[in-house]
């Protein structure tokens, strides 16, 4: 008798608040730090991961300071230590990049061009393509990896929306799904993927 095998958890973490996020910037491979409302987002989701999620098995963060840094908190609440994987990453746009959102739709056209061709590469950087296959792959080689089993991820908004858009709706370039900083998504392989949870973000409330 075909014994199915239990599915596969990856519970995304999106890294904290950096001051791109709050002055609409694309930073991309730029090395931004998180502000000090990240550092406290990133506790917070730390603590939260440790009350819900405590039977995670590993560990995996994007090599970019701002997902390392939120990833530390969390490393040590559960007892793991962060595996840096380079597929993780945010979206480069080479030449673009320290670009304003509003610029780079309105004098670049970056969210149309990328809707009409997802092999376009904008400003010498990565295509759509590339970045939704690198990352949907990572994932995908994440999950079969820890068969069985739930494993923590922090990566990047932008990476982890194209990523999300191949793996779930065959979509290479419309921005269907954006992570808040620091919000939770469980994302279960079983061994089609599917969402379990999406941007919970309760944790992340102030104290009344």
């Amino acid at each position: 008798m075909h014994v199915r095998p239990p599915a596969s958890v990856v519970t995304l973490v999106r890294h904290g608040e950096t001051s791109a996020n709050v002055d609409g910037v694309w930073h991309g491979s730029l090395d931004s730090a998180l502000t000090e409302r990240g550092r406290s987002q990133a506790e917070r989701v730390a603590d939260h991961l440790a009350r819900t999620r405590a039977d995670a098995s590993a560990l995996y963060a994007s090599p970019l300071a701002r997902a390392r840094d939120t990833a530390r908190p969390i490393a040590e609440r559960l007892g793991l230590a962060p595996r840096i994987e380079d597929d993780l990453r945010e979206y480069d746009l080479g030449a673009w990049e320290g670009i304003s959102y509003a610029e780079l739709a309105r004098e670049h056209r970056l969210f149309e061009r990328m809707r009409a061709d997802p092999d376009w590469q904008p400003g010498g950087g990565e295509s759509a393509r590339q970045v939704a296959e690198r990352l949907a792959g990572r994932l995908a080689a994440i999950a079969a990896r820890h068969a069985g089993e739930r494993v923590i991820v922090v990566s990047h908004g932008g990476a982890l929306t194209l990523g999300l858009g191949l793996l779930l709706d065959r979509e290479l370039s419309v921005w269907r799904r954006v992570m808040d900083n620091c919000a939770i998504s469980d994302l279960a392989f079983d061994p089609a993927p599917s969402l379990l949870c999406w941007n919970d973000v309760a944790h992340l409330a102030e104290p009344g």
